[in-house]
């Protein structure tokens, strides 16, 4: 197989005194502010020429230069003409005959410590043939290839695919009819090309196979971090970076046979499979590594999270936790939480808000905990937001999970309620649905002619009385939610309560057993019981479940009057003042109307008590809620 892509004369760049040159452009001068000798290269040629031939090269302060280095392959240490053997110079003019060890290539000018390359190649103008390429099958990087033909000493670079390129200074040797080339370590499978630097290009056609590098085995599966190991494969001197699961780069050593890589295994790395990324910016899996890892069985309460809780975090290998975050909080200093491996306990402080518990064992490994305070009736959402500079806060239909939790929550008419807290003066904002088009109207607080709110010292709540009309506006089909844009202030929850709905008090699960639980609906639900707005003649239900032949009763908080009382077997045992809407084993709702004496009561200051004590047999308490119907 032959094939002649290659014209005899090439195109001539600059004619000067009837010889043809190769030009550099102005780019190509050398601005180098370290060049003090000033010295560059204008032209040279013929080009292109001949070995043995004379070349000449035009510049500046020639007379300067020490010597002319000419390309040469790996098999001669230098192709070079001293400036004692110049045929002739000056200051802009050099003549030199090209030494037959010469490549394709730049020429270069030593003078004094400095070396200035030329911009363009020098080329040769022989017709270059090229007959064969060996081996093409089996090669690994580092191998050689062979070129065979003629006139093959004038290619100027030798292209594998993917671009990598190797110049004719880093061929193995050269002659006439023979090039040795390097298998690069980024070279891959696929087809090789040529040039002379010039017009002649040539693509071979049969294409190389080019063998990449592999991992069969790791010395160990179940490492410790810092343990040192072995990865076992084929073509390993390929290997250009070892990366850990998590993106976590190792140093690492190739063996003398290019058969295994020793590595140590990073301190942040995780679970998973090496990636071996070569040279060649292909990449290799090794077999899974495993890490010890901490992992969460639970919590010892994940809702209903109150401040000055003590909570506690099971699970294993919680050792190698280096931080624990909280939402609303940050990362807990260490002398706050104890830590035993298996066991991380904590008191909740304040600032806690809805959210995740965080324990972080390194930058790729953590564990998330999801947690929910106890909420205040009726709180759709609870945390903390700082507007300042006029920034906003807002819900979006394209928020998501947020959406989605406004959206079920506010299903028809009722009270919205932003709470806030003023961080500066002037403390002001606007209130508008999600698409900024309609400001909301607020009975208790006054907008300015300019339609900005501007609430009075002390005032924390903006609430609108939401119609159906502006529920759908809100939280509709194509509805774009809500938004506050304003300063100084912080919004701490929003809370809904629907018109006519029930408003929760207490949640839990108080086994009444035999007479021998007497809980409270403690004092600490009464910012719940305020919050849901209770009024004379509101009724306050009881939902349990009965496990026998129950009874129960509720007294004042303080173990004042018995409020009511009830028994599934002596109906006539209730004193009229309450409706059992289901009084069968089983689960069962007690209704007790309130006076105006109960609400008073149950703000009654006292060191102990609550707003109602209850007290029964084979009954399960589980939620107090308040309604106005």
């Amino acid at each position: 197989m032959k094939k002649y892509l290659n014209s005899f004369f090439a195109l001539f760049v600059l004619v000067l005194v009837g010889t043809a040159f190769s030009s550099c452009t102005d780019e190509a001068y050398n601005t180098d502010p370290y060049n003090k000798s000033g010295v560059s290269i204008l032209a040279f040629g013929p080009a292109p020429t001949e070995r043995t031939h004379e070349i000449r090269i035009t510049g500046t302060h020639l007379d300067k230069v020490d010597k002319v280095v000419f390309p040469a392959d790996a098999t001669v240490e230098e192709a070079a003409v001293s400036r004692s053997e110049f045929n002739k110079a000056d200051a802009e003019n050099i003549y030199v005959n090209i030494p037959d060890a010469t490549v394709p290539g730049h020429i270069k000018l030593v003078a004094g410590g400095e070396v200035i390359e030329s911009e363009g190649i020098l080329t040769f103008e022989e017709p270059i043939e090229v007959t064969e390429v060996t081996p093409v099958k089996g090669l690994n990087a580092g191998d050689n290839i062979t070129i065979k033909g003629d006139y093959v000493y004038n290619i100027a670079s030798v292209t594998y695919t993917a671009g990598v390129t190797v110049p004719a200074e880093e061929f193995v040797s050269t002659s006439r009819r023979e090039i040795v080339v390097p298998v690069p370590l980024a070279a891959q499978t696929g087809t090789i090309s040529m040039t002379d630097g010039a017009d002649w290009k040539f693509e071979y056609e049969t294409p190389l196979e080019i063998l990449t590098a592999t991992c069969t085995a790791v010395s160990a599966t179940s490492v410790e971090f810092g343990d040192q190991i072995t990865l076992t494969g084929t073509n390993l001197h390929t290997v250009e970076t070892v990366m850990f699961p998590g993106g976590v780069k190792s140093d690492f050593t190739v063996s003398a046979d290019n058969k295994t890589i020793t590595t140590t295994v990073p301190a942040d790395c995780k679970s998973g499979s090496i990636t071996l990324v070569l040279f060649s910016g292909q990449a290799v899996s090794s077999p899974e590594i495993a890490v010890p890892t901490i992992s969460v069985a639970g919590i010892s309460k994940d809702k209903d999270i109150c401040e000055g809780d003590e909570l506690t975090i099971t699970g294993e290998n919680l050792n190698r936790v280096v931080s624990v975050t909280l939402p609303g909080v940050g990362e807990l200093a260490a002398d706050k939480y104890t830590n035993d491996g298996t066991h991380i306990t904590f008191t909740v402080p304040e600032g806690f808000v809805d959210g995740v518990i965080t324990l972080k064992q390194n930058a790729n490994i953590s564990v998330d905990i999801q947690v929910a305070i106890r909420k205040l009736a009726g709180v759709i959402w609870q945390g903390k937001v700082d507007l300042a500079g006029w920034s906003s806060f807002g819900v979006f239909n394209w928020d998501g999970e947020l959406y989605k939790t406004f959206q079920e929550a506010v299903t028809g008419p009722g009270d919205f309620t932003i709470h806030f807290v003023q961080t500066g003066a002037p403390a002001q904002f606007n209130f508008k649905l999600g698409d900024w088009s309609t400001a909301f109207q607020n009975p208790s607080i006054t907008p300015e002619a300019d339609g900005v709110f501007k609430p009075a010292p002390g005032v924390e709540d903006i609430t609108v009385s939401l119609t159906a009309e502006e529920v759908d506006k809100m939280f509709g089909s194509g509805a774009m939610g809500f938004v506050i844009w304003g300063e100084n202030i912080q919004v701490q929850y929003v809370k809904f309560v629907a018109a006519g709905a029930e408003a929760l008090v207490w949640e839990g699960s108080e086994d009444m057993g035999s007479w021998s639980n007497q809980p409270y609906i403690g004092a600490d639900t009464a910012p719940e019981f305020a919050e849901a707005g209770v009024q004379e003649g509101w009724k306050v239900r009881f939902y349990g479940e009965a496990t026998g032949q129950w009874q129960f009763q509720v007294f004042e908080g303080h173990w004042g009057p018995n409020y009511a009382k009830w028994a599934n077997f002596s109906p006539d045992d209730n004193d009229g003042t309450v409706q059992i809407l289901d009084g069968a084993e089983g689960e069962v709702c007690l209704v007790l109307p309130l006076t105006q004496a109960m609400i008073d009561a149950a703000y009654t200051q006292q060191w102990w008590g609550g707003i109602f004590v209850v007290q029964g047999q084979n009954f399960v308490l589980k939620k107090v809620t308040v309604c106005p119907l």
